[in-house]
C-alpha cells in the first residue's frame, strides 16, 4: 500500500519545512491548506544541465506580421518545441543574441516572439469561466509528438540521476546534515517516501525534479512559446515572470498524495499574482492521481502563509499578517468546506489556475505513470519581498 505523503506545494526544497506531524495533516486534509505541513525528505539530487550555456545563448525570431487568426489552430498553437521553427512561416529573420556559432547539441534551443493577438488565444469566455471558477482546462494543448519530446527529456534526465557520474551531486541535508542548495535556477530530485524497492533513499523512484527544469533544452522551449505569453497577456499580465518549474513523475503504484495548498504561497506576491501552467504528459484519471481542484475557492480562501528563506537557508513558512485576498474576492466570507472535482484530462491537456485556488491530488493507485510539467509564473510589477524562497539573488525573476 502506498503511503499518503504531503507535499509541499511547487517546490522540492520546502519539504525540509516540517514541523508538524504528516499524520494529522492528512486526517484533516479535506478543507483547509496545510501548506507548512510536509514529509522530511532528508537526501535530495542535484543534476547539472546539459550544455548549461544554452539557455543564455537563444536565437530569436520576430515575425514581419502577426498571423491571421483563421490560421492560428492547434496544429501550431506551440511553436518552440524542438524541430517546429519551420511552423511559421513568417519567420525571415533570426540572430545570434551573443555573436555565437551554434554547434549541434544547441539546436532546437529557440526562442520565438510572435505577435499573437490575445482574442485567438483565450475567447471572452473562457476568461469570464477562468476568473469565475479559478481554473481552466485547455485540451489538445501539445500534439503527440511535442508530449513525446518533453517525455524523452524527462526520462533521459531521471535515468541520469539514477546512474550517478559526472555531474550529478548527491546532497545530505537532514535535520544534521549538509546545507539546503537553493531550489532556484537548479535541478534537483527529491524521491518517493512511498517506494520501497530500495532501502537506499538515493535509489527509490523520484517523485519530482525542479525548480528550475525549464533550464533544459526542450523544457525551456515550450515555457517560453508564443502561446503560453500570450495567454498571459489574455488574462492581463503585461510583465509576466517566471517563479519556478517542475516535473512531477507520480509513477505507478507508488506516486504519493498531495495534500490541499495553494501555489501563492511560493510563487508570492502582494497583491496575489501567481499563474500556474500544468501541462498533462500522460492521461489523468482518478485512480493515478488526477489533479482536483476545488472550484470557486480562489474567491473564498486568501493566501495565509508564504514561503520564506531561514537564516540556517532552510525553507519555511511564516504567516502573513493580514490575509491577502485575490481581486474580486468577496473578502472576509470564507467557505467553510470544499467540494474537490477531478479534472481527469488526457496528455497534451493544459490546465491553468490561479495562485489562490484550493487543490490536490492522489495516490496513483494504477498501474499508469502520472507525469506533468508545471510552471508558475507572477505579475512582475507586484511586490515580492526579498527573503521570499524563490526569489533569486539578484532581485529579478526570469521573464516568460
Amino acid at each position: 500500500m502506498v503511503d499518503p505523503v504531503g507535499h509541499a506545494p511547487l517546490l522540492l526544497t520546502a519539504l525540509l519545512a516540517n514541523q508538524n506531524n504528516n499524520a494529522a495533516a492528512v486526517r484533516g486534509s479535506n478543507n483547509s491548506a496545510t501548506v507548512g505541513t510536509v514529509v522530511v525528505h532528508e537526501q535530495i539530487v542535484e543534476a547539472d544541465y546539459p550544455h548549461v550555456a544554452v539557455h543564455e545563448q537563444r536565437v530569436e525570431a520576430d515575425y514581419p506580421h502577426a498571423p491571421a487568426a483563421a490560421s492560428y489552430d492547434n496544429n501550431n498553437k506551440n511553436n518552440a518545441i524542438l524541430g517546429t521553427v519551420e511552423v511559421y512561416e513568417q519567420v525571415t529573420e533570426a540572430n545570434c543574441l551573443r555573436g555565437k556559432s551554434y554547434g549541434p547539441d544547441e539546436l532546437g534551443v529557440v526562442r520565438l516572439r510572435g505577435v499573437i493577438p490575445p482574442s485567438t488565444v483565450l475567447t471572452q469566455a473562457q476568461r469570464e469561466s477562468y476568473h469565475k471558477d479559478g481554473y481552466l482546462v485547455l485540451p489538445d494543448t501539445l500534439s503527440t509528438n511535442q508530449v513525446g519530446e518533453v517525455l524523452k527529456e524527462a526520462q533521459n534526465l531521471m535515468k541520469r540521476i539514477h546512474q550517478g557520474g559526472e555531474g550529478i551531486t548527491r546532497h545530505d541535508i537532514s535535520r544534521n546534515g549538509g546545507n539546503v542548495p537553493s531550489p532556484v535556477g537548479r535541478i534537483l530530485a527529491t524521491f518517493e517516501t512511498g517506494d520501497k524497492t530500495a532501502s537506499n533513499p538515493f535509489e527509490r523512484r523520484i517523485a519530482r525534479l525542479g525548480c528550475g527544469v525549464h533550464k533544459m533544452p526542450t523544457l525551456g522551449a515550450l515555457t517560453h512559446s508564443a502561446f503560453n505569453r500570450s495567454i498571459t497577456a489574455s488574462l492581463g499580465y503585461s510583465d509576466p515572470r517566471i517563479t519556478q518549474s517542475q516535473l512531477i513523475a507520480k509513477l505507478a503504484g507508488i506516486g504519493g498524495q498531495i495534500i490541499p495548498h495553494q501555489d501563492g504561497c511560493v510563487s508570492f506576491t502582494d497583491p496575489p499574482s501567481a499563474l500556474t501552467f500544468w501541462y498533462a504528459l500522460e492521461d489523468t484519471t482518478l485512480e493515478n492521481g488526477c489533479l482536483c481542484v476545488a472550484l470557486g475557492s480562489h474567491l473564498t480562501e486568501p493566501l495565509r502563509q508564504r514561503l520564506v528563506t531561514g537564516k540556517d537557508g532552510r525553507p519555511s513558512f511564516v504567516d502573513l499578517a493580514v490575509p491577502l485576498w485575490a481581486r474580486g474576492a468577496n473578502a472576509g466570507v470564507r467557505q467553510a468546506e470544499y467540494e474537490y472535482q477531478p479534472l481527469e484530462v488526457e496528455k497534451g491537456t493544459l490546465v491553468l489556475f490561479h495562485g489562490n485556488l484550493m487543490h490536490k491530488s492522489g495516490v496513483n493507485k494504477s498501474e499508469k505513470n502520472r507525469m506533468a510539467y508545471t510552471f508558475s509564473v507572477v505579475e512582475g510589477s507586484a511586490d515580492c519581498p526579498d527573503d521570499s524562497c524563490m526569489k533569486p539573488a539578484d532581485g529579478g525573476y526570469e521573464s516568460l
